[in-house]
């Protein structure tokens, strides 16, 4: 059976676009998207479609990683923090040249790979090295890809710089483009410039690394701290500024980490329509303050979660970042934090609507996933908590994975009784 053909899955528990739980009913896929939610076994049946009856499984939307640097899964382990950040990138710049292209293509596939096994469908890549793309044949996994522009704030380099995006990506039905500046202390007053002018001719998903560290601001503002052993000149300016100044602050971007944002700046991104992008593990992995994100709830900032990459992470699994942001976050419940890691990612990414929910309309990214408790509710707190276990997944309503064992029962048009 082809992902082509219309198809119905039934599962025990079903999560539906308005928060409600659906027992026995199912998802009704057609060409790839979903066509509607079943809300009972009957409904379930009357689509005619061949019913694949999932058993005793919750089916969500699949996860959404709203950022993640899978070119850099080769590096996993291989770079301690270092007491500053930049001695972090300075040991990732060390260490990149002294492993073999062919294994970090191994090790990027492979990422990719590890996301889909535990329920992510979709992430928004930052693609610096064009390594995703080398290994994108057959892989299943949606992408938003960002080609990353930086000169490391040399303007002699912006042209060259720019010239990166003229580059074609792979032919995949599943990858869309976007574009990264890095951050604003790799990005020159005349790149930024440059990259206006290049997005004043064409909308895009924009991500940029943001206000991830104190040396980060003291660098940009002030001149000062470890940043200036890794780069030339200071722009004197916040990076907000030179964000907002090059009229890349809106609805289309997502602004990564934002550990260092003073609150006036806070009120900034929720003005632009920004979205802020949390990454639990890496957090954990520098040992950085506790994010505070109950003030950019306050200031009315949509959150999202991501997996970053390998070198900066124990593993590519949005289930365990979840479980991370639960444990420092007790506030937050388990269907907001679902909507972190689905919905509110795929807002992130620009493709909300699209994917990260079960809406009529949307692809037909799901996944199943068995977990601890009586019902619906018990088992979504498990799984947010990084104690579920995906047992299949499906991308544009194509399987990708097995079910562990599991029972995989086919009736052709007719569901469980």
């Amino acid at each position: 059976m082809t992902h082509t053909q219309p198809l119905t899955l039934q599962a025990r528990f079903v999560l539906a676009p308005d928060g409600r739980w659906v027992d026995g009913g199912g998802v009704h896929i057609v060409g790839g998207r979903i066509a509607r939610v079943c809300a009972s076994r009957a409904a379930v049946r009357r689509t005619g479609a061949p019913v694949e009856d999932l058993g005793d499984v919750v089916l969500l939307p699949g996860f959404v990683a709203a950022h993640t640097h899978l070119d850099l899964s080769g590096l996993h382990g291989r770079v301690p923090a270092g007491r500053q950040f930049p001695d972090w990138i300075r040991g990732i710049l060390r260490a990149r040249g002294a492993v073999h292209e062919d294994e970090l293509r191994s090790a990027t596939r492979a990422g990719a790979e590890r996301l889909l096994a535990s329920g992510t469908t979709c992430v928004g890549d930052i693609d610096a090295s064009g390594r995703l793309a080398a290994v994108a044949r057959g892989l299943r996994l949606r992408v938003r890809r960002y080609r990353e522009v930086l000169d490391a704030g040399d303007a002699s380099r912006a042209a060259d710089a720019l010239a990166r995006l003229a580059a074609r990506g792979p032919r995949n039905a599943l990858w869309t483009e976007g574009i990264s500046p890095h951050a604003p202390y790799t990005v020159s007053a005349e790149l930024w410039t440059a990259l206006a002018r290049h997005l004043r001719r064409r909308r895009a998903s924009i991500a940029i690394h943001w206000a991830e560290t104190r040396a980060e601001r003291d660098w940009l503002e002030r001149g000062v701290g470890p940043f200036g052993h890794l780069l030339a000149q200071s722009p004197r300016r916040s990076g907000l500024d030179a964000i907002e100044g090059a009229g890349l602050l809106g609805p289309r971007t997502a602004l990564i980490h934002g550990n260092d944002a003073t609150p006036p700046e806070r009120a900034r991104v929720a003005r632009s329509g920004a979205t802020l992008v949390h990454c639990p593990g890496t957090h954990a992995f520098f040992g950085r303050a506790p994010f505070d994100a109950r003030a950019w709830r306050a200031a009315g900032v949509p959150l999202a979660l991501g997996t970053d990459s390998l070198a900066s992470n124990d593993d590519l699994d949005m289930a365990r970042e979840m479980g991370l942001f639960r444990a420092t976050h007790p506030g937050f419940r388990a269907l907001e934090v679902l909507d972190l890691a689905t919905a509110s990612a795929a807002r992130a990414v620009g493709l909300a609507g699209h994917a990260g929910t079960l809406a009529a309309g949307a692809w037909a990214d799901l996944a199943a996933h068995t977990a601890p408790g009586k019902d619906g509710p018990a088992r979504l707190d498990a799984i947010t908590r990084g104690r579920g276990r995906p047992v299949a997944v499906w991308v544009a309503g194509r399987r990708t994975g097995g079910f562990s064992g599991f029972e995989n029962r086919k009736r052709g048009g007719r569901g469980a009784e």
